[in-house]
């Protein structure tokens, strides 16, 4: 028999996610697949301190087409750096509590970088030493630790499209962009048996490096990126216009304006820490809220809960 279904709707500075899961008698997790909608939900955030207007807009209009399947169902939904610094972040997530009856809470950069790690590591090797960066639309966490226990972590305010100021850059703008990157990045002590890259950046860079025209998870997950291939797909993306990039096999259309930049902050957490591969994980935040049983705290509300009047 099913037991009870949960599902974890995730609000980023780039995009809006949604995944379903239950959890069987062994308390083993069952989960489906991510749906994403792009939102840009952080477009223009640092200048103007607030959120996108069509952004969320079309984050409403995204909810609105879930709510139907989501009926019945606990939902855990939770905003990350976008929501966590604009001035009407709380206002927006209050709009989401009127409209859809979920509980949504804002998560900490530390939190946000615990449950990327507990998400990406689990697969991880009894024993073994992980580095886990999450490159997202505002920010990117790095975490350390060992048998999932996090030693080190920090979130910092490099993301994809924050650091978007030109689609196509200049070399001289993408070396400013580096050197910015560079000057954020503290030292870790630490020396990691692997290194785990999680996020839309890094999932479509192993898209890429696979020429795939039909995104697959199974075979991106575990992905294995050069520090020399990921130079090269930079310099290769640099010098196509926008339009170009959508065609590029394994680059979603709607992140080729952003790519560039969030591959830079790669390049650049690669090159401060000597770090010479990534792998790449299907695994992220999303896992973790599962993992971490988070359904057991008040951000789980049914949607039942909008009509009993708990917002």
């Amino acid at each position: 028999m099913k037991q009870k279904e949960y599902a974890v709707i995730d609000i980023g500075s780039n995009s809006l996610r949604l995944m379903r899961g239950w959890q069987d008698a062994q308390g083993s997790w069952h989960l489906g697949a991510k749906v994403l909608e792009t939102t840009r939900l952080g477009r223009d955030l640092d200048r103007t301190g607030r959120l996108s207007i069509d952004g969320m807009e079309t984050s409403f209009k995204v909810m609105a087409r879930w709510y139907s399947s989501l009926e019945g169902i606990s939902v855990c939904a939770v905003a990350t750096s976008a929501v966590r610094e604009a001035v009407d972040g709380q206002a927006f997530l209050a709009e989401i509590r009127a409209r859809f009856g979920w509980h949504c809470r804002v998560i900490s950069g530390l939190e946000e970088a615990a449950l990327s790690f507990c998400g990406a590591a689990s697969t991880a090797e009894a024993g073994q030493h992980i580095v886990v960066l999450d490159i997202g639309g505002g920010s990117s966490e790095v975490a350390a630790g060992v048998d999932g226990i996090i030693q080190w972590a920090h979130s910092y305010p490099l993301g994809a499209v924050r650091l978007t100021s030109n689609a196509v850059m200049t070399d001289q703008e993408i070396l400013a962009l580096e050197a910015h990157c560079t000057s954020q990045w503290l030292p870790m002590h630490t020396l990691p048996d692997k290194v785990i890259g999680v996020g839309g950046t890094l999932t479509t860079l192993a898209a890429m490096q696979l020429d795939m025209e039909t995104y697959d998870p199974r075979r991106v997950d575990g992905s294995v990126i050069s520090f020399e291939n990921l130079i090269r797909h930079i310099e290769r993306l640099q010098r196509m216009t926008v339009e170009e990039r959508r065609h590029v096999p394994g680059l979603q259309p709607g992140r080729s304006d952003i790519i560039v930049a969030g591959l830079v902050i790669a390049r650049s957490f690669m090159r401060t820490y000597g770090f010479s591969e990534i792998t790449v994980s299907e695994q992220d935040l999303m896992e973790g809220l599962f993992f971490r049983d988070s359904f057991h705290d008040a951000a789980w509300r049914s949607t039942d809960s909008k009509q009993e009047g708990v917002l």
